[in-house]
């Protein structure tokens, strides 16, 4: 009979290098359960490599579907939308409104002036 191959443990250290998390982050998600194949014996944490590979590839597919799902999709009509909320001026365009604006002052200018005469 052949025994069974001992699964590969390793340390915060290495656990740190493969996540890429601060080991202080790493032992919080190791006490609250959120690491598969977590051990604390005899006060150092210990994790079983293949489960946290395994957690890692899990946690990378997670993280690449959310940003799938947040991805802005093409508005099925086809026409571009408008990433403003803010209303249109009444003017078309500011060179609309200032002339609207001088065309109001010289018609009181000439009111003015018509009076004082």
């Amino acid at each position: 009979m052949s025994q069974p191959l001992a699964r590969q443990r390793i340390k915060v250290a290495d656990a740190v290098a493969l996540l890429g998390l601060e080991a202080r982050t790493i032992r919080d998600m190791a006490q609250r359960g959120e690491i598969p194949g977590a051990a604390k014996p005899r006060g150092v944490w210990t994790f079983d490599l293949a489960l946290l590979e395994d957690y890692q590839r899990r946690c990378e597919e997670t993280a690449c579907q959310r940003a799938a799902d947040l991805r802005p999709r093409p508005a099925v009509s086809g026409v571009v939308t408008s990433s403003t909320a803010a209303s249109r001026s009444v003017a078309r365009t500011s060179n609309g409104h200032y002339g609207q604006t001088i065309q109001k002052l010289r018609a009181l200018a000439a009111a003015r002036s018509a009076t004082a005469r």
